[in-house]
Formats: C-alpha cells, sequence, structure tokens
C-alpha cells in the first residue's frame, strides 16, 4: 500500500512514536490530522510541523470518538487510514501496597484496547466505499512476553494484538488492509529512565512505513524480530528475559 496522498488520523499523534509517523507521513505529501488529549501537546506539534492538522480528543469516550468522526465529516476530510497508536503504561502491584485503583485500569485498558476497538469499528464503514483504506494497530513486543512490572499494559497489548488478527480475518474480502507494527523499546516519554539501546522514534517510524508500503501486515520492529525467533527456540528463555524487561 503506497502511502501517498492519503488522508491519515493517527491517535496519540502530539508526541513520541505518533508524531514521528505524523511527520514522515506529511512529508511524503499526505494529509496528517494528529488526535490527542493534551492541547498544549498538539499545539506543540504544530509549532514543530505546521503542515499537519490537529483534534483534541479524548479517544476513551464514546460521545469524542464520535465527535472525531462528525468533524472529520465536517471538514470534508475523507480519512483513508486510521493508526491506533495511543497508549499509556503504568508499572503496578497486585502483590502489594498500593494496589492499582479500578479506575486506572479501567483507563489503561480504555486507552490502550478499548478506545483502538471502538474508532476501528466507527471507521470501517467509512473505509468500505473508498478503494483502498487500511487499520494500523500498535502494539509491542510485550504482547508475545509480558513483562512483571507492567500488567495491564501487556494484557492490553496482547488483547490489541489478537483483535488486529481477528479484524483482519474478517475484512480480508474487502477493501480494508489490517496491519499490525510491533514496537521494541522505544524512547519516548513513557520509556524515561527505563532500559537501555531503545530505538529512536524516527527509525520506527521508517520501518513502520517501509512494512506497510511493502504489504507486510505484520511488522515486527527491531528487536521484536529477535524476540520472536527466540520464541520458536526457546519460549521458557523469552520469558525469563522479558520478565525483567
Amino acid at each position: 500500500m503506497k502511502m501517498l496522498g492519503k488522508t491519515i488520523v493517527i491517535t496519540g499523534g502530539g508526541s513520541g512514536i505518533g508524531l514521528a509517523l505524523a511527520r514522515q507521513w506529511v512529508e511524503r505529501g499526505n494529509t496528517v490530522i494528529i488526535v490527542g488529549r493534551s492541547l498544549s501537546r498538539l499545539e506543540e506539534a504544530l509549532s514543530v510541523e505546521p503542515r499537519l492538522l490537529a483534534f483534541p480528543c479524548d479517544i476513551r469516550q464514546e460521545a469524542e470518538q464520535r465527535r472525531l468522526v462528525e468533524w472529520l465529516a465536517e471538514m470534508g476530510l475523507e480519512a483513508d487510514v486510521l493508526v491506533n497508536n495511543a497508549g499509556v503504561q503504568v508499572l503496578s502491584r497486585f502483590d502489594r501496597q498500593p494496589l492499582p485503583s479500578p479506575t486506572a485500569i479501567q483507563d489503561e485498558l480504555d486507552t490502550n484496547f478499548t478506545a483502538a476497538v471502538c474508532l476501528s469499528m466507527l471507521f470501517i464503514p467509512l473505509f468500505l466505499q473508498k478503494p483502498e483504506a487500511a487499520i494500523v494497530n500498535i502494539t509491542s513486543g510485550l504482547a508475545l512476553v509480558p513483562k512483571e512490572s507492567a500488567p495491564i499494559y501487556c494484557a492490553s497489548k496482547a488483547a490489541l494484538s489478537s483483535f488486529t488478527r481477528t479484524l483482519r480475518y474478517q475484512l480480508e474480502a474487502t477493501p480494508i488492509k489490517v496491519f499490525e507494527a510491533m514496537a521494541p523499546l522505544v524512547d519516548t516519554a513513557m520509556t524515561a529512565g527505563r532500559g537501555t539501546g531503545k530505538m529512536s522514534t524516527g527509525q520506527f517510524a521508517r520501518e513502520v512505513i517501509q512494512g506497510i508500503e511493502a504489504g507486510r501486515v505484520h511488522i515486527p520492529v527491531g528487536k521484536v524480530k529477535l524476540l520472536e525467533a527466540l520464541l520458536r527456540i526457546s519460549p521458557s528463555l523469552a520469558r525469563q528475559i522479558m520478565r525483567r524487561y
């Protein structure tokens, strides 16, 4: 799928991976709408790349999801691509105090998984009218093997990975392609102070775009390729390495 002249909606587009994808796609002549909860981040992103369009939206809320679709129609923007990128990771324990609150658990699940499902549901009827369209879900190597410190994040990314595959099955006879890009440890605000050997957001974005344009619906990026290979050879070793990741 050639990403030229497309209209692309990216959640979590005000910073990190989402902004890196947005900047590279707008540079290729696409119309890119970045979506996020933080107005200040969106404004900062626009100051860096004024060719972007921005829409403040809390994607956890059903009314806000529908408002996004309505706004696109009001602006005369016919989206071709939805990138479900927004994500939050909360380090939490269930064996000691303080326990995570039910509200915090729900917020993490809604941001990482439920919003992607609901937005996909809203965009699919629009995409079915296009000759070519795509849903791109950004997951993680942690969807394959969880780490000990972020149980909800890992579970939500595993759920999104499973949903992506199932949605691909359902849409395989339609004009809609369903892609999954699995991120390694990428240098973003979410990973600040954690781990070494991080991939830059720019490099991650380049590899994702190359994978989409090559038609690879499953795009393991960077060290995720090694993780998948290790899982085939020694699942127990993969789990041991990733547990403290």
